[in-house]
This record gives C-alpha cells, sequence and structure tokens, in this order.
C-alpha cells in the first residue's frame, strides 16, 4: 500500500491554520444567532425550498401593496442575499474541512501501516527473544480486548427454509417431509 503523506508539515503551520480560522470568526461575534433545540426545530428554508422563497419574492416585490402594511418586500430580498454569502462562507469552511479529513485519513491509514509493519516483525522477533515476547503479551491483551469485533457466526446455524427441504447427502428426503410409502 502506498505511504499517503511523504512530508510532515512542521507545527507552525497547523497552529497558523487554527489560529486564522478562530481569528476569521472573530467578525462574526456580533452577528451570532443562539437558538434552542424547540426552533432549531422549527420552519426554516431548506435546500429544496429556495427556489420556492425566491419565486414568492418575485412576486411580492411585484405586488408589495398585496402584503400587509408591516411587510416590506425588501426584507426578503435582504436575507436571501445574506443567505448566499453565508453560503459562499459555509462552503469555503466545507472544503477547508474535507481538505484537513482527507489529510487526517491518510495520516490514520500510514499509521496502521506502520503499525501492522512493526507488530508483524516483532511477532517473528518474539520467538527468539523473551522480553519481546513479554513487551507482545500487552498487545495480546489488546487485541483479546478490542481486536476483531465483528460478530461471529454460529458453530451450527440453524438450516433456512429452502436448506430444510433440500435432500439430504445419502439421497434420503428431508426430515421434515411427509413420510413415504
Amino acid at each position: 500500500m502506498r505511504k499517503f503523506i511523504s512530508t510532515i508539515p512542521p507545527q507552525e503551520v497547523t497552529n497558523n491554520f487554527i489560529t486564522a480560522i478562530n481569528a476569521a470568526l472573530v467578525p462574526f461575534s456580533g452577528f451570532r444567532v443562539y437558538m434552542t433545540d424547540s426552533e432549531k426545530a422549527g420552519r426554516s428554508m431548506a435546500e429544496d425550498r429556495e427556489g420556492y422563497v425566491r419565486l414568492i419574492s418575485r412576486i411580492a416585490n411585484q405586488f408589495p401593496d398585496a402584503l400587509s402594511r408591516s411587510d416590506a418586500p425588501d426584507d426578503l430580498v435582504t436575507h436571501l442575499d445574506y443567505y448566499d454569502r453565508l453560503e459562499s462562507n459555509r462552503l469555503a469552511l466545507l472544503q477547508a474541512l474535507e481538505v484537513i479529513q482527507e489529510i487526517s485519513l491518510g495520516t490514520a491509514t500510514d499509521i496502521m501501516t506502520f503499525a501492522d509493519r512493526y507488530h508483524a516483525n516483532l511477532k517473528i522477533a518474539r520467538n527468539h527473544d523473551a522480553s519481546i515476547d513479554l513487551a507482545m503479551r500487552e498487545v495480546d491483551d489488546w487485541n483479546a480486548r478490542f481486536g476483531n469485533r465483528t460478530p461471529q457466526e454460529p458453530e451450527n446455524p440453524e438450516p433456512t427454509k429452502e436448506e430444510e427441504k433440500k435432500p439430504t447427502k445419502d439421497g434420503e428426503p428431508p426430515l421434515d417431509s411427509p413420510p413415504t410409502e
């Protein structure tokens, strides 16, 4: 398997990234919205409703007299423009998140490649060195507790309905078939 991480950047690069992300959030601090769980569960514009809302906005702007006196169609236009700008911010953050996740996955893959290769070498060496064997017992305990967590197949699984109706190896009819004379 290929090695994904060929060069590890200096810690300054990751620290600077964290600082830049945190600094990018500062201008939004005065505009942050805190919603309760019930408010979050309320009606909001989902992706599939944006076209509907934009249509309503165009019609409301064409016929402003049809709205109540307290409603101004420009309010919806302003909120839609703001939503578009926020969406651009969200996409930039998602792009950054994807980059970080892929780098992290590549690093984690390399780590397990190293660990598997080192484990195989230590497993061979433990046959000839008692101190390595003693040290590897902790690895054995770890694997016994956490390794191979897939559900085990039962030793004698129940036959399926199809298997119950198949003749036995001897050509005898299945046990649940009616007796033949």
